[in-house]
């Protein structure tokens, strides 16, 4: 018994050191390939899975800004709808999204082609920032790490994160070849003046990422005790945007007093964790079985095989570890000028966290090169069955959506007050025109104060009616002109609208439920309505857009975005569910 354990024993090490051998002799061959080989694999996975979900995607609040905002067809009228500061993101962004969709048509693609370009241009950047550093395979997994990510919820997000990453990486690359090497020294130059000024030019909160290039920059001045005068001017082009666009970034600040996102240092313990993701964890414990198994294998120690070590410069890593406390930067910066933080806006920490990892990964385990190709196997897997999970989430919210759609299409003939703001845009978008003619949203920054501590949703909505094709009627308009009307609500953090409509002024009701938003019908029970005086209302309804659409015809999107079969889907949708009675489904919320 004890000679038969001893060779399973022997037998189990034998099959353990073969498989090792021949993972070795695969990672081997993709070394040997090359870049070709990364390319081949990450281009159609990471394309095909992003188009897809680019296309079956429903537009949602913050990507509404951007399509509403980046219609007009000249800069001027862009920077009028910019000026009132209910958005913060640069105007060239939006110029940007302009001409994109004006060379390749509008659709739910087109308008998402700006952050699905700059995300995998940022993977790409960090595979050669890591080439040459560590090794084909270290790098390809640098590449695929965002993909695993919960930043890959920006490749597809039509906002200016996903652009501001790719150029922030771009000029680290560019930094990195400037200050390691005097080859291509001008296009090197040019393109971390361009890149910084793109990367500020999507989000302003970019900038962070180059006062973090910046501070290496400076410890480069101490380690060489000379000053590379074309390396600061080309980081200048960081500063271009907020100069250019100062007036416009102290109107935004006006929304500062009462901004949704509260900065909160606690979170900073909490952003790692979450934007790295899952993977990471798992990974992690992966790791540890098999470098104990591939360490005491005897295919670890090959002929000839040396233990490489990289030594870098001190102003390497000090620029690294500056990128990676970008997030406190924010914080710092929220704390006491801006007064808003939350996660995305200190996303580009993420480019030096990834490259921290994997050049500590690739000194503490250069062999056997199989560990690195089974964490790229594990990280493509992992965004694969992500991407068709998604894919099907965005499906269910299709539904959602129309039979939400469904259920107010009952109820158009009365005056409706639709006050989930997620639902109201969408609505407004995906309905038939005649449909939403009586449905509106009801905004008042004050009782968005008084019950939710924010104004951000309300404030910028009025003052963007004539750039938005949406119904915003101020709520001491609305109740005074209706005595009686619906309402479809939900109780909670972004919807203050059904706390005013109490006794003894108002009598509510619910009429029908979905899930956790109810329609409510409500009843002026008093003449005077519960609200402060009205105040005068700076825009005349003659210049609100959405009156200047026709009543008739089909839905916005229809009509905006005419060859986009996504369209027609949620129609489809809307009219199944008007034929199926409305039966309540688990919220996906």
């Amino acid at each position: 018994m004890i000679h038969t354990g001893v060779a399973s024993i022997r037998h189990a090490k034998e099959h353990v050191s073969w498989t090792l051998a021949q993972l070795e002799k695969i990672a081997e061959a993709f070394e040997a390939r090359g870049s070709l080989l990364v390319f081949g694999i990450f281009l159609p996975v990471y394309l095909s899975i992003a188009t897809t979900i680019a296309r079956r995607k429903l537009i949602w609040d913050d990507e509404f800004f951007t399509l509403y905002l980046s219609r007009p067809h000249t800069m001027a009228q862009m920077l009028e709808g910019l000026k009132t500061g209910a958005d913060q993101h640069p105007p060239l962004f939006y110029y940007l999204i302009h001409q994109i969709t004006a060379v390749f048509g509008l659709s739910h693609f087109t308008l998402r082609l700006l952050p699905i370009a700059g995300f995998g241009l940022m993977c790409i950047c960090l595979f050669y920032l890591l080439r040459n550093r560590t090794s084909v395979l270290w790098a390809f997994l640098g590449m695929l790490m965002p993909l695993t990510s919960s930043a890959i919820y920006y490749a597809t997000e039509a906002r200016g994160y996903g652009s501001m990453l790719g150029f922030c990486a771009l000029s680290l690359l560019a930094w990195q070849r400037l200050t390691s090497s005097h080859k291509r020294r001008v296009l090197w130059l040019c393109t971390l003046f361009f890149a910084a000024a793109l990367a500020v030019s999507s989000h302003y909160y970019a900038v962070l990422f180059f006062f973090a290039l910046a501070l290496g920059e400076i410890a480069r001045i101490l380690q060489l005790r000379r000053i590379d005068i074309w390396v600061w001017l080309a980081l200048s082009g960081a500063a271009v945007p907020p100069l250019a666009f100062l007036s416009i970034i102290r109107s935004a600040n006006s929304y500062s007093a009462h901004f949704w996102a509260v900065p909160i240092w606690g979170s900073l313990l909490e952003f790692y964790p979450g934007i790295l993701g899952p993977l990471a964890n798992i990974l992690i414990l992966g790791a540890i079985p098999f470098l104990i198994a591939a360490l005491r294998s005897e295919s670890y120690e090959q002929p000839g095989s040396k233990r490489i070590l990289r030594h870098f410069s001190t102003y390497e890593v000090v620029a690294w570890g500056c990128i990676i406390a970008v997030p406190f930067f924010a914080m710092f910066l929220a704390k006491f000028v801006t007064h808003g933080f939350t996660e995305r806006y200190a996303l580009a920490g993420i480019i030096g966290a990834i490259v921290a990892i994997c050049h500590f990964g690739f000194a503490v385990a250069p062999r056997p090169r199989s560990f690195p190709l089974l964490l790229c196997c594990a990280a493509l897997l992992f965004f694969v069955v992500s991407g068709i999970r998604m894919t099907r989430i965005h499906a269910l919210s299709v539904t959602r959506l129309s039979e939400q759609m469904s259920l107010l299409d009952r109820h158009t003939e009365s005056p409706l007050a639709l006050s989930d703001i997620t639902v109201f845009h969408q609505v407004s978008f995906y309905s038939p025109r005649k449909t939403i003619q009586n449905v509106s949203y009801v905004a008042n920054a004050e009782s968005s104060v008084k019950y939710l501590q924010q104004d951000t949703v309300d404030r910028g909505l009025l003052d963007l009616r004539p750039w938005f094709p949406l119904q915003i009627v101020p709520s001491q308009t609305f109740l005074a002109e209706h005595r009686e009307f619906l309402v479809y609500a939900y109780i909670g953090a972004w919807s203050w609208l059904t706390y005013d409509l109490l006794p003894p002024h108002y009598d509510t009701r619910i009429l029908e439920r979905y899930n956790s938003d109810m329609l409510l019908s409500a009843r002026r029970i008093n003449d005077a309505p519960p609200t402060s005086a009205a105040q005068p209302d700076p825009i005349a309804p003659t210049d609100e857009l959405f009156r200047k659409i026709s009543a008739d015809g089909p839905s916005l999107c229809k009509q905006w975005m005419s060859h986009d079969s996504f369209c027609d889907l949620v129609e489809q949708q809307r009219q199944k569910a008007l034929q199926t009675p409305l039966i309540p489904r688990q919220s996906i919320r």
